[in-house]
């Protein structure tokens, strides 16, 4: 492995090359173009220095007692320090980097360092990482995968910082991003965790609007759970280095990510809720990330997650970290089943002619869910007219709905059978 920090030059006076979004809106940081040799900008790694806090007016202290001695104020500044594992990221890393590199600091927080840990790359993702003032980290032959690359970057530059955020290297960050989860995680001490709400990057063709639409949904069920979440999305999560730490020392291999895990961000969640910390969503943090582009590539990314979330529950048994998300798999086992039996209905009401004043009482959960589908879609950021369709005429949605459900389904079979999932 091998280790070198990338430095290079912004802008003739050095200042940064973004426009700041109006107060109270929210836009997608541009994607700057690939051309390794267009313009960046500099990471402001030191921050103003906390104003001058005026002490308090002295109380009137009666005669008989002796006036407390003034405490010694602490530093407010946090210290952050980010993970990016990427392997084989060359078309996105820059703009990931720079996305990190246009973060709004305020003066009490401080990013320590950000780290690229090319990982089994066999592309240009390193070289280009290295055009920006950050560590590059290389990991030719990392059998731990993803996990590996976290806890390589953990311990070699990370262990000294107070919160450690990690993304994926193709996430872009909005310029509050970092603020937002680490303001959620001083403000909160019970907090061990916290992830950022990620949406969709800009793409095209139905598989994109599909799980574009998918996510919005999901955010608004966050939103109903109070921002409680089942898992610290890796898509970009922050972390207590407390936190990491109680979970690396309650480990065998003393290091917080589980190797062995299909989804190492969902393991480290069940070690944290089990020890004690909490984990949330950060209600001001947004993200936005690229979905797989082919129904192929997509069925591929949620048999990993289903079959990496069936064997971790399975390993840990009933507990309180796992129980919600054991009885969430039940409630989808009875999902499906209630599905079935819908379909099933509807075809034998059109194949023995069932009066339409009886069909009409077998829609009526068709007409609700229908209803749960618009209002959700009607909250989804920069929506279209082929999205209003898609949810409207209900089938696309609904195929989509069995194709995702087939996949946890075969997910569960391989899971009970003990057969070998892989990345």
């Amino acid at each position: 492995m091998a280790s070198s920090q990338a430095v290079r030059t912004g802008r003739a006076d050095g200042s940064p090359s973004r426009t700041p979004a109006p107060t109270g809106t929210r836009h997608r940081p541009a994607r700057r173009s690939s051309d390794p040799d267009a313009p960046t900008i500099q990471l402001r790694t030191t921050v103003a220095a906390p104003a001058a806090v005026k002490p308090p007016p002295a109380r009137a202290q009666a005669p008989a007692k002796t006036p407390a001695k003034p405490r010694t104020r602490r530093s407010q500044t946090t210290t952050v320090a980010v993970l990016v594992p990427a392997h084989n990221e060359e078309e996105g890393i820059a703009a990931t980097v720079e996305g990190l590199l246009s973060q709004d600091v305020p003066e009490w927080l401080e990013i320590s360092g950000i780290v690229v840990v090319a990982n089994n790359c066999t592309d240009r993702t390193a070289e280009i990482a290295r055009r920006y003032p950050v560590t590059v980290l290389e990991m030719p032959d990392n059998p731990d995968k993803k996990a590996g690359a976290l806890n390589h970057g953990w311990r070699v530059a990370a262990q000294d910082a107070e919160l450690v955020l990690t993304m994926d290297a193709d996430t872009v960050l909005l310029d509050d991003t970092v603020a937002a989860m680490a303001a959620e995680l001083r403000g909160n001490v019970v907090l061990g965790a916290v992830c950022a709400r990620y949406w969709a990057t800009p793409g095209k063709g139905l598989a994109w609007r599909m799980q574009r639409l998918e996510y919005a949904r999901y955010d608004d069920l966050r939103d109903l759970r109070g921002w409680r979440v089942s898992v610290a999305s890796g898509a970009a999560a922050m972390y207590r280095s407390a936190a990491l730490a109680a979970v690396a020392k309650a480990r065998a291999a003393g290091e917080p990510w589980d190797g062995s895990s299909l989804i190492e961000d969902y393991a480290l969640t069940l070690e944290l809720k089990a020890l004690g910390w909490r984990v949330a969503a950060a209600r001001n943090a947004h993200v936005y990330t690229t979905p797989p582009d082919t129904f192929r590539a997509l069925w591929t990314q949620r048999l990993r997650w289903g079959r990496g979330g069936m064997d971790e529950c399975l390993k840990r048994g009933w507990s309180t970290a796992t129980r919600k998300d054991i009885f969430a798999y039940g409630l989808f086992g009875f999902s499906v089943f209630f599905r079935l039996l819908f379909v099933t209905m509807l075809a034998l009401m059109i194949i023995y002619a069932v009066p339409f004043r009886y069909a009409l009482i077998g829609l009526i959960p068709l007409a609700v869910m229908w209803l749960e589908r618009m209002t959700s879609m009607w909250r989804l950021p920069g929506r279209s007219f082929t999205d209003v369709a898609l949810v409207a005429i209900v089938l696309v949605e609904d195929v989509y709905g069995f194709f995702l459900e087939w996949c946890a389904v075969v997910a569960a079979w391989r899971c009970l059978n003990a057969r070998r999932q892989a990345w």
